[in-house]
């Protein structure tokens, strides 16, 4: 009676920490000789690497050993421990004895855990030691190496094993098949992360101007499961820790209850209820389908292909999820399901087709915005989400109206040849009820240049102070430390450095006259820039959204005029970019890119190869205001086609290489080569 009342059987627990301490012992020594022991004979702390190391190691990022081993030990230990459910003679004799189904359940379990605890809790308490012994008081361990983050690196390692130890029991809990069930384990793992990124890129394909925050669905779903957290760029959120905890408490108990509800005769089934077949057949077959479309579309991105992938993958899933069910390869008669499995899915695909939820065509009314965003993309506003960018009844109807002109276009832009470029355009609308609504369209390059409206948002000040050069025009100059100005050619030779406040505040409001004068056409300029801007800044106290970076980047663009001017004014100018004089000659070859992969060759090459090859026309330059006139033209932009290529080889023997389109030459380049 005392047997049977008891919440676990002691003899069970001692019999298997008795057979499986080997693989305990084994998880030890996979973390003390691939991390641990490094760490160790490493040890350096002033070693910039080490602290990135260490700091890495405890935080748990880019932690790939550590996830391998926090896998491939829970999965392996629960498969022994439950080996016995998927084995018909074994299973009917362990359930024969005078023990319960719940007393077999918890004192495996129990078992389970200390086996996977010890290994990481003998890790910490080494790493402590380690840290008593070498504590000088110095920055590593004020800062990286502290007693709070081995503490922190011990449970979170901990919470991680647990989570993937209790879905392989619950997986085995559903499955009569120890293969099966390290299988379906893995997938187990990683299926948050996988499907979220598949179903955003299927989605992206057929839905028109579908767009998701990458960065933030990417963190946010590989920390669900805390060992793809490791893969993470950012350390994982304690608020996780109390999910981990919640998820390990939902998977025993589901794994407990299904244990209770499992059929002894379901050893060796591939899915051990009937009820789940078709959840694990289904699930498998949508899975299979949208990574197979997702896969044809990269192919060839038509919508045929996409279609043609979603119906070979759903196939295939639909084939090899029967075979597992009914562990044979005749499974051709039961191929109802796929019908009915395709009929649901054409519907599904003819309601997004057809648009019958008004995704792509929703455009908010101007009385429920609050403020819109538009942009080459998306990637500005997912960085500051949170900052008011266009609130102005004019600018809030500029972008409404070029993402109706965007709409009506749909059939063209989507049909376009592959040898048009394209660009991409992103939109944002913040409802005044909190809702944000995001588009993102990839549209031919004509459309962006020519088109009416983006002009006129663009050249707003609005725009300009709000959405371009952000950073300039929201930094607080009492926190700037410097400027440096950056020659875009032959710069290690020369650069000039501001250093005086006043000059500081008088230069960046040059710069922003510049700016606010620039036209649309003269912002889509293909030239190159003359300089580099850097203004280097106290971070956590130079700009509005609080970055922490040590410097914000702009260019000296060479329509520029107060920037010239305030330069020249100053005495900078000679400095900040090159001049004729810097130059001794200027070799120019007029190129066909189409039969020469001029990205094969680096700098100097190229140099070279203009002032040796004789076999093709050149004209050398030694006029000085004609290497100005080349040096204001030179340029060109991935849109472009490049005509000339341009030898520059300066007065202290240093060389340049610089490209020009047909468009911008001066009238002598071209005159030269018709």
């Amino acid at each position: 009676m005392k047997s049977k009342m008891s919440f676990f059987n002691t003899a069970i627990i001692l019999e298997d920490l008795k057979r499986y301490w080997g693989i305990a012992v084994l998880y030890f020594l996979s973390l003390f000789f691939s991390t641990t022991l490094d760490l160790i004979l490493l040890f350096n702390p002033s070693d910039g690497y080490y602290q990135e190391r260490i700091n890495n190691f405890l935080e748990l990022r880019h932690a790939n050993s550590q996830m391998m081993f926090s896998i491939i030990f829970p999965i392996l230990l629960s498969v022994l421990l439950f080996r016995y459910l998927q084995q018909s003679k074994s299973t009917t004799l362990i359930h024969s004895f005078p023990i319960t189904r719940g007393q077999l359940f918890h004192s495996h379990n129990i078992a389970g855990v200390l086996l996977l605890i010890f290994p990481i809790l003998l890790t910490g308490i080494i790493f402590l030691v380690f840290f008593n012994i070498h504590h000088d008081g110095s920055e590593l361990f004020k800062e990286i190496f502290t007693a709070s983050k081995v503490f922190r690196w011990t449970y979170f390692s901990i919470l991680a094993n647990l989570v993937v130890y209790f879905i392989s029991v619950l997986v085995a809990m559903v499955t009569g098949i120890s293969l099966i069930q390290m299988i379906l384990s893995f997938i187990t793992l990683f299926l948050p992360t996988g499907i979220s990124m598949l179903l955003a890129v299927n989605f992206e394909q057929l839905l028109y101007g579908f767009t998701i925050n990458q960065q933030s669905l990417e963190s946010f779903v590989t920390k669900i499961i805390p060992v793809t957290g490791f893969l993470s760029e950012k350390t994982i959120n304690t608020d996780f820790l109390w999910w981990y905890v919640l998820l390990s408490i939902l998977l025993y108990f589901m794994a407990y209850i299904f244990y209770q509800k499992r059929n002894l005769e379901s050893a060796s089934d591939p899915i051990a209820f009937n009820l789940l077949q078709p959840l694990f057949k289904y699930g498998f077959t949508f899975c299979s389908m949208i990574l197979s479309g997702g896969y044809f579309y990269m192919l060839e991105k038509i919508d045929s292909w996409l279609y043609i992938g979603y119906f070979i993958g759903a196939f295939l899933g639909y084939i090899i999820a029967e075979m597992i069910i009914q562990k044979s390869i005749w499974i051709f008669k039961n191929l109802k399901g796929f019908a009915f499995y395709s009929i649901v899915i054409l519907l599904i695909f003819a309601g997004i087709k057809f648009d019958l939820m008004g995704y792509e065509k929703n455009i908010p009314s101007p009385e429920d915005i609050e403020h819109v965003y538009y942009g080459d993309g998306l990637y500005g506003y997912w960085q500051n989400e949170e900052k008011p960018h266009l609130k102005t009844l004019e600018s809030i109807d500029l972008v409404r109206k070029l993402h109706s002109q965007i709409i009506k276009n749909k059939e063209i832009f989507t049909h376009e040849e592959e040898n048009v470029f394209m660009e991409s355009i992103g939109i944002a609308y913040k409802l005044k009820n909190g809702e944000t609504i995001t588009r993102q369209y990839i549209v031919p390059k004509e459309f962006v240049y020519k088109n009416e409206f983006i002009p006129k948002i663009y050249e707003s000040k609005e725009y300009k102070v709000n959405t371009h050069d952000y950073d300039l025009f929201h930094l607080n100059l009492d926190h700037v430390n410097y400027i440096c100005i950056y020659p875009t050619l032959n710069h290690n030779n020369n650069e000039a450095k501001i250093v005086d406040p006043h000059e500081i505040r008088t230069l960046t409001d040059a710069l922003k006259m510049d700016i606010l004068e620039e036209t649309y056409e003269e912002s889509i300029d293909s030239k190159n820039y003359w300089a580099s801007i850097r203004i280097y800044i106290d971070g956590e106290k130079s700009l509005d959204d609080s970055s922490k970076r040590d410097h914000i980047y702009t260019s000296w663009k060479k329509h520029y005029q107060y920037l010239p001017n305030w330069l020249k004014e100053n005495g900078y100018y000679e400095k900040s970019r090159v001049l004729p004089k810097n130059i001794d000659s200027m070799i120019i070859e007029k190129v066909d890119e189409d039969t020469k992969d001029f990205h094969s060759y680096n700098v100097s090459e190229l140099a070279i190869e203009l002032t040796t090859n004789k076999d093709t026309k050149k004209l050398e330059i030694k006029d000085k205001d004609q290497m100005e006139k080349i040096l204001f033209s030179a340029g060109y932009n991935y849109r472009d086609t490049r005509n000339y290529i341009i030898g520059i080889y300066f007065t202290n023997g240093d060389s340049e290489i610089e490209w020009m389109t047909k468009e911008n030459a001066p009238e002598f380049i071209k005159s030269f080569f018709n």
